[in-house]
């Protein structure tokens, strides 16, 4: 119960992509009420001033006010937080894939660090893509890899002379070896009659023992 009175969630499940270099689908949050000055930078915080909520980083507090931000986002939220916003203070989380363990959220300056390493990598990327979209236009003069491999699992490997360049599995789905091989070669389309790839996401149902709160 905040200030105010209101009852806030204690725990939720992450859904999202503004913090999946630290959370992915399914991960379960656990909140804590702690006192607005309590907060850093660097802090994650569960915000519930609006619908759906959202979990972000508190990337600047100042006068009484913290601005929160995704670590995947490029600009900080409209909505800033004081001593009377609903949040939570995100500590510790379960794994969905190691549903076993209880991990610490990176918090406080070394929060923040991790958040500035992060954008910093993003930057780079999209320097990177911005570099490589006009050679997009060369991508249909790209060297066929025409040399076929195909291997007992149903695997498929295209080669160049020796080179080996991309390979599909018995789904469909082709994956080149490298970027700087996929720039170069191109491989034959998938056939017409080749089911397409349904990749499956894994979630929580919510049930009367867990509040199942989407956090983006």
């Amino acid at each position: 119960m905040n200030e105010q009175g209101t009852v806030l969630p204690d725990r939720g499940v992450y859904h999202g992509n503004s913090m999946s270099n630290v959370f992915v689908d399914g991960d379960i949050l656990f909140f804590e009420e702690v006192p607005f000055d309590q907060l850093e930078c660097g802090d994650i915080v569960a915000v519930f001033e609006r619908s759906p909520y959202y979990v972000h980083r508190i990337v600047k507090k100042e006068n009484g006010f913290a601005v929160t931000m995704g670590d995947n986002n490029t600009i900080p939220d409209k909505l800033e937080l004081n001593q009377n916003s609903k949040f939570g203070f995100v500590r510790n989380y379960i794994p969905i894939k190691n549903p076993g363990t209880v991990l610490s959220v990176t918090s406080g300056t070394d929060g923040m660090e991790q958040f500035q390493r992060w954008q910093k990598h993003l930057w780079r990327k999209h320097r990177l893509v911005g570099i490589l979209s006009p050679l997009r236009f060369f991508g249909r003069f790209r060297i066929p890899a025409k040399k076929e491999t195909k291997f007992r699992d149903g695997t498929v490997q295209w080669s160049f002379v020796f080179i080996p360049v991309a390979a599909r599995n018995p789904a469909g789905k082709t994956k080149y070896l490298s970027r700087w091989k996929r720039l170069f070669f191109r491989v034959p389309k998938r056939p017409a009659d080749m089911p397409e790839v349904i990749e499956s996401r894994q979630t929580l149902e919510p049930n009367a023992n867990f509040p199942h709160n989407n956090l983006l």
